[in-house]
């Protein structure tokens, strides 16, 4: 049996984050700081401007991704809460049994042998990917930092129309059994409940 990716986006008190953001978020922003993470995400942005506003993913016998989409894979896999988890830093999982579930119904995502990450990130294409809090997925915010950015996450994640059907598209294009429209609706929901009800948020993405 393979591992699953696991994707969960909830709401916490400012108590909470308060004691988690010290030890995540600095592991995050140097995460995303990084190098070769910089210079990853030229190349996506690189890559999907050549593919029309996203990275081919598959190659021309059908059976196998594209060197392109690899490419996102691996920028996207990489989690600051996996690093730690793997260090026995921080295990990001025991925080999930915090999230305010009672106020704000969390968002999970679990698709085997994938990453549900990389599959939003392919739909959104990079322009807006670039407009979501954190790195590849992981973000710890406070409740005011919630309501500040949810313009952001709005613009990230609020497609309509025409658009929406392409992002939705190429999620279901992308490998694993991703639900789209969940993948794609689920987070900002949570934004958006945890903005109204004065809470502060979790996302966090990691491999079991």
């Amino acid at each position: 049996m393979g591992m699953s990716g696991l994707w969960l986006v909830g709401a916490l008190d400012d108590a909470d984050v308060a004691e988690l953001a010290p030890l995540a978020s600095p592991a995050i922003e140097a995460t995303a700081a990084r190098s070769s993470a910089v210079g990853s995400w030229w190349r996506w942005e690189r890559d999907a401007a050549r593919g029309g506003g996203a990275v081919p993913v598959w190659r021309e016998d059908g059976r196998y991704t594209t060197e392109e989409a690899l490419h996102l894979y691996n920028m996207v896999n990489d989690s600051a809460f996996d690093a730690m988890d793997a260090t026995g830093k921080l295990h990001v999982m025991n925080w999930w049994d915090r999230i305010d579930g009672d106020t704000v119904q969390p968002f999970f995502e679990s698709v085997r042998k994938e990453n549900p990450v990389a599959a939003l990130f392919h739909g959104l294409g990079p322009e807006r990917a670039e407009k979501l809090p954190g790195w590849a997925g992981d973000a710890v915010v406070t409740a005011g930092e919630v309501r500040r950015l949810l313009p952001a996450v709005e613009a990230a994640l609020a497609v309509a129309g025409a658009e929406r059907e392409r992002v939705l598209a190429r999620i279901d294009d992308w490998p694993g059994e991703e639900d789209a429209a969940a993948l794609l609706d689920g987070p900002l929901r949570v934004w958006r409940q945890a903005a109204e009800a004065g809470l502060g948020l979790l996302a966090s993405r990691v491999w079991i």
